[in-house]
């Protein structure tokens, strides 16, 4: 991020969420919408989506990555943008896709804290028009909201609890009495 002079901005009083937005034909979050405004009503969060495309050129992607908080996305690859998190950040996987250790074992190796959903009680699952619909990677999902929303509320809580998060806030409150 350096090299590319890429600023990594101190945390702020509003805890900064990015919301990964997938413009493909599966693995798509049909009610994010709803999820987006579930937490957007927290006066504490500062919630944004996003869709990491080619509209969107890759240093700006790293821009918004690397001033992120809690990163939220479904399994695939953007999720790799993890690298890229603060060292306080949460990654929240929302759905592994069968895949239970891949982005859990990158955000470990890469030293951020990672949640992902923990009742499939609370998720529906749609086919999405392929042959190999009955493989989690080829379906479209519904999220129950009040339990994304408690699921965030630990993201939320394992970042605050980050000393080097407590210390970064500290510090800008005191460079912003100055």
């Amino acid at each position: 991020l350096h090299r590319l002079q890429i600023d990594q901005d101190p945390p702020k009083q509003k805890v900064r969420i990015t919301f990964l937005s997938r413009n493909t034909r599966f693995r798509n979050v049909l009610n994010e919408k709803e999820l987006i405004k579930r937490i957007s009503s927290n006066k504490d969060y500062e919630v944004k989506r996003v869709v990491y495309d080619k509209n969107i050129s890759f240093l700006d992607q790293l821009r918004i990555t690397s001033n992120t908080d809690v990163f939220i996305g479904i399994h695939g690859a953007g999720l790799t943008h993890l690298l890229f998190l603060p060292k306080w950040a949460t990654l929240f996987e929302l759905h592994n896709c069968g895949d239970a250790g891949c982005y859990k074992d990158l955000a470990r190796l890469r030293g951020v804290n990672y949640i992902t959903w923990e009742d499939d009680a609370f998720v529906e699952t749609f086919e999405a028009g392929y042959e190999q619909a009955h493989h989690q990677k080829f379906q479209n999902y519904k999220f129950d909201a009040d339990e994304f929303g408690l699921l965030v509320a630990k993201a939320v809580k394992a970042v605050k609890k980050h000393p080097d998060y407590r210390e970064h806030l500290k510090k800008s409150q005191s460079h912003d009495e100055l």
